[in-house]
């Protein structure tokens, strides 16, 4: 009977000192956020949808970069430049 006791008078030690450092997070969390107004929480919404938007357009870019096979595009690209001089002719004639 004496173990179960103190095993008890311990588990209620732990809750106390649980509940106390629980109560001194909340304290630092009011007391930081005490400044953030909600003008601010707007601009930092508006700051992280643009950093996601130009992340969004980096990934597409190097996924792009990355995709496809790199001789096809040179072909590609071959292509296009026997294209371009004959549409120069053309604007210049006219």
């Amino acid at each position: 009977m004496e173990y179960a006791l103190y095993t008890l008078c311990g588990a209620v030690l732990i809750a106390l000192g649980m509940s106390l450092y629980a109560c001194r997070r909340v304290a630092v969390n009011e007391k930081a956020l005490a400044a953030l107004d909600w003008e601010t929480l707007a601009n930092l919404t508006g700051e992280v949808g643009s950093i996601k938007r130009s992340l969004q357009k980096t990934n597409s870019r190097i996924s792009g970069m990355s995709s496809g096979d790199p001789m096809q595009s040179i072909q590609e690209l071959q292509k296009l430049q026997l294209v371009q001089p004959e549409q120069a002719q053309l604007k210049r004639g006219g």
